[in-house]
Parts: structure tokens; sequence; C-alpha cells
């Protein structure tokens, strides 16, 4: 289009949009895409969200079955794990008793300052994660593994590691906490 036409157009486009088609215009448009011209036009925006939200229904309830699976294919691991543990070695398998008891008593009194100190907090449940993540990939590999003895050990070690962490953890909030009541004694004498 050339320039002045352009200019043209947008100084009078006002009166260029007061005007509409008849009724007549319509209904020749209708007839012409094969409508019946006394029914009202419907669209297929909703039947396209329907099958939109189900399409998405469908996923969600396929990945929600498929989540249970896994969870109860990891179930059984556990106790197969002691089964076996108990198998290789009854006192191997009263000291991963005993560490897994001593790490849930740590980490239940590492929740409680939780609510105090919340990064702090998150911060060592990401250590102990961790270590948690690998000794749970050992107790998977025992059932199939050749060298049962070795990985037990392993395991053990890993669980000492845990135990460790969250003692020096938990004697780090004992420090903290000690810091500030000093502090709070030190500000009220003053």
């Amino acid at each position: 289009m050339s320039r002045k036409l352009e200019d043209f157009i947008n100084q009078n486009r006002a009166q260029f949009d007061t005007e509409e088609p008849g009724e007549k215009t319509w209904q020749n448009i209708k007839i012409n895409l094969g409508l019946d011209a006394d029914k009202p036009v419907r669209s297929i925006w909703p039947k396209r969200w329907i099958a939109a939200a189900s399409v998405i229904i469908i996923l969600s309830a396929g990945i929600y079955v498929t989540s249970l699976r896994f969870a109860q294919s990891d179930a059984p691991v556990a106790s197969n794990s002691t089964d076996i543990i108990n198998s290789i070695n009854p006192t191997y398998a009263k000291e991963v008793y005993h560490f897994t008891q001593l790490i849930e008593l740590k980490q239940n009194e590492l929740k409680q300052i939780g609510k105090d100190q919340p990064e702090l907090y998150q911060q060592f449940m990401n250590d102990i994660t961790m270590l948690d993540s690998s000794y749970n990939k050992l107790q998977k590999e025992l059932p199939a593994n050749p060298n049962r003895e070795q990985l037990l050990e392993a395991m053990i070690q890993n669980l000492q590691l845990q135990t460790e962490l969250l003692n020096q953890q938990l004697r780090v909030i004992k420090q903290i906490k000690q810091s500030k009541t000093s502090k709070n004694e030190s500000n009220s004498t003053i």
C-alpha cells in the first residue's frame, strides 16, 4: 500500500468502522459455508478443551499408578535386605539395626530445631539425605551382589558416617544455643 493510502485509512478509521454488514449478508455467508442459516454457529473450542482436559487426566492417572508401582517395588527391598543381612552375618544385622535406631533418634532431635532455624535444618537434612541415598543404593545392590560381606561393611560404614554427621550437627546446634543464651545474659545484665 502506498503511504498516502495508509495515512488516509488511519485518519478515517472511525468512519470506516461505523458500518456493519446486514443480516442478509451473514445469512449468505452461512449458506456458502454449508451452515444452516437459522441455527447459531457453535464453536469447536469447548470440544478441544474437553479433549485436552481428558488427556491431562489420563496422563496424571498414569503417572500416579506408575509411582505407586515404584513405591510398592521399593517396599520389599527393606525387609528382604534385613533377611539377607541376617543370613550373611547376624552380628552385622544387629549393628545395622542399632545404627538405624540411633540415626532415627538423632534425626528426631534435629527436627526440633527445624522450627527455630529452618535454613540450618534444611542444610543439615541435605547432607544426611546424600548419605542416606548412598545407603539405599547399597541396600538395593545387596541381594544381587556376590560380595555381600564387603557391601554390608560399606553399609555399616555409611550408617556410622550418618551417626557422626548427626552428632556434629547436634553439637553445632548446641553451640549456637549456648552463644545465644550467653548473648541474652550479657544483654540483660547491661
